[in-house]
């Protein structure tokens, strides 16, 4: 341990006389060095760009810190104290943990520059349904690696959660999982307790915080544990293991350890496994593992077992509260956690307000039922087939041959004769293969050359194009269809507004001279494209598509606003399919005005209803259906829209 406290003091030194120059060359550096060109996301600790590193010739991902202080001396303290940490975590190089390559501060504040990453995050992935348990064994094993090359630097996360898990897939489709923000949040963090309760809104971390982290105590490793084994618990239930309405509703569901035992609401898991968790989340921090090379190491000792006792999934008879779960580390196969009792709380450790309970035992609550089938990670849509995981689990049982025995009963060697038949050698034959393999070649070739010339004459003639597309005689820009892709892929990752606006200046201006239909491309971009953030997705609805929206593309569209969690790109939709939308998606409209779960798209729905009877030819049915719909319905707000659409058509 002293070893490495002087090793990292002694790394620390460089950035301490670095920083006297900090406010003459940083900002340049980050100006220079850095290319920004876009925006990935905002989280709680800050906004996050992608960027590219023009010194080393790669694209990277540059996390703007938001530091809460208004005080400006506290202000530079803590970006002092974040360069000085982040330098350690840069030190820390490990295949699942996020790379940081640069750490600084301009004009704009700190900054941390780290690999980017193109995955998916771990609540992403489970929202469409829990891991099976390869995948949850695999995903186990990489995180608490993970932790304990972080652990042996003295490391605490202080802010696990799924959403700070990537997943990235290997070309062999193995996954790999990376956990990001190391650190960071320690940094950052300085809620009161009254911000904490609201956390649930602000990080979505209030659901896998420790309790000691909500008592405002010293915190160590353990509290990663703790979060981590939440993770686990998510992972393979789809629900959280601390539930509330509100934000203090959670807390206090930490703080007095209200959580239904796993192998309650999962079932066909080890039962080992499920206790291993929940020996992770411990309303104690003392009866959790002490590290994470601990509860790795009993892990994998009781993974040894090939017939595990499994999780049925229903509760258990209501036992009288014993000792808190603990694990053996030992590699017993059947290692049982004792059943966990509630636990005895310290009145110092009540959260405000909290009035202590009866000393009746409660029964356990009935468990939420897993309403989706668990299901494989596997690989990215268009991506090879994975050789680790696929959707057959279970092998093909194939019977054994018998092998014949001689009468003294031992096994006789089975001799497999070959015979080789002389061929007739065919010269003719030979030619003609040999003609049409270099055919074959040749063709290949002609294709590559043609598709290099075409890459190239794009390159040259799309510079040209975005110019002549900003001059106002400029009415119309003879295109492809592959120039046409290439200015809306541009206009999506464009990061600032000047150069957006000059994309959507081609994009209008845009006429296909080679028979590409461009406003069905453009519909099919916003509605398939999937990395584009929803600010620009609106942006693009609303100044492109506005002008090349058809009656073709209204179904497609309908059904993408109809899906998607995007609503201000929905209503975006609506508004500016009105003017060629038509009697067939009058039902569309209805339905969505009637059941989705959002006013305002409701109220958007409701008003292209509107639209469709003023133009129909057959407004009379239309508006039947309107008014059998009304005296369906038994929700007033609902019966009232449905009166506001036979009013207004």
């Amino acid at each position: 341990m002293g070893n490495r406290q002087n090793n990292r003091a002694g790394a620390f030194s460089w950035l301490r006389h670095g920083l006297k120059f900090f406010n003459i060359w940083q900002f340049d550096i980050m100006e220079e060095r850095y290319e920004i060109r876009g925006k990935i996301g905002q989280g709680g600790l800050g906004a996050v760009y992608k960027g590219y590193d023009t010194r080393m010739n790669r694209e990277v991902a540059i996390k703007r810190i938001s530091v809460t202080s208004d005080d400006p001396a506290l202000q530079e303290e803590s970006t002092r104290q974040l360069i000085k940490e982040a330098g350690a975590l840069a030190s820390l190089q490990h295949p699942h943990i996020v790379t940081i390559y640069d750490v600084g501060s301009d004009a704009d504040g700190p900054y941390v520059v780290m690999e980017l990453i193109n995955g998916k995050t771990l609540d992403e992935l489970i929202e469409r349904a829990p891991l099976t348990w390869p995948d949850f064994r695999e995903l186990a094993i990489q995180t608490m690696e993970a932790l304990i090359a972080a652990q042996e630097l003295d490391l605490i996360h202080s802010d696990i959660k799924p959403s700070n898990l990537m997943l990235t897939w290997l070309p062999s489709g193995k996954f790999q999982m990376k956990i990001v923000d190391f650190g960071l949040a320690t940094l950052t963090q300085s809620q009161t307790k009254e911000e904490l309760e609201e956390l649930e809104a602000v990080f979505g971390s209030i659901f896998f915080m420790a309790p000691e982290q909500f008592e405002r105590v010293p915190i160590d490793a353990r509290v990663d544990i703790y979060a981590m084994g939440c993770v686990y618990y998510q992972a393979l239930t789809g629900t959280y293991p601390f539930r509330g309405e509100t934000g203090n509703e959670v807390m206090v569901a930490h703080l007095h350890h209200t959580v239904i035992p796993l192998q309650d609401i999962r079932q066909g898991i080890p039962k080992w496994a499920c206790d291993w968790i929940m020996w992770m989340i411990n309303r104690m921090p003392d009866d959790r593992p002490a590290s994470a090379r601990e509860a790795l190491q009993v892990f994998l000792q009781n993974d040894k077992n090939p017939s595990p006792t499994v999780s049925l999934g229903r509760a258990v008879p209501v036992v009288p509260a014993g000792p808190r779960p603990r694990m053996s580390g030992s590699a017993a196969p059947t290692a049982k956690a004792i059943t966990p009792g509630r636990p005895i709380l310290d009145p110092r450790m009540q959260p405000p307000g909290y009035v202590s309970p009866a000393p009746e035992p409660e029964p356990i609550p009935e468990p939420p039922p897993t309403t989706t089938a668990p299901q494989p990670l596997l690989p990215p849509e268009g991506s090879k087939p994975s050789i680790h995981t696929g959707p057959h689990e279970i092998p093909e049982v194939v019977s054994t041959p018998t092998v014949p025995l001689n009468p003294t009963g031992r096994i006789m060697p089975t001799v497999t004769r070959t015979v080789i038949i002389p061929q007739k050698k065919s010269n003719k034959g030979a030619k003609i293969a040999g003609t049409l393999l270099l055919l074959v070649i040749f063709g290949v070739l002609a294709m590559l050359l043609k598709q290099r010339l075409a890459e190239n004459k794009l390159e040259q003639r799309y510079p040209n194009l975005i110019v002549e597309a900003g001059k106002s005689e400029v009415k119309e820009l003879p295109v492809s269809g592959a120039e046409y892709s290439r200015f809306l892929k541009d206009a999506a990752d464009a990061g600032t507004d000047d150069k957006r606006q000059a994309y959507f200046q081609a994009l209008l201006k845009a006429k296909a001279n080679d028979g590409t239909d461009i406003d069905a491309a453009t519909s099919d971009f916003i509605i398939k494209t999937t990395q584009i953030l929803p600010e620009v997705r609106e942006l693009m609805i609303r100044s492109v598509l506005s002008k090349r929206v058809t009656p073709a593309s209204v179904p497609g569209l309908t059904e993408f606003a109809r899906s998607t969690k995007d609503t201000k790109s929905a209503i975006a939709i609506f508004e500016v399919t009105r003017s060629v939308t038509d009697d067939k998606q009058f039902e569309a409209y209805l339905s969505i005005a009637r059941y989705h779960n959002d006013a305002n798209f409701r109220k958007a729905a409701e008003e292209s209803a509107i639209s469709v009877i003023k133009k129909s030819n057959n407004r009379s049915a239309l508006l039947s259906q309107a008014a059998e719909a009304e005296r369906e319905e038994t929700d007033s707000k609902i019966k009232e829209s449905m009166k506001r659409i036979q009013a207004g058509g």
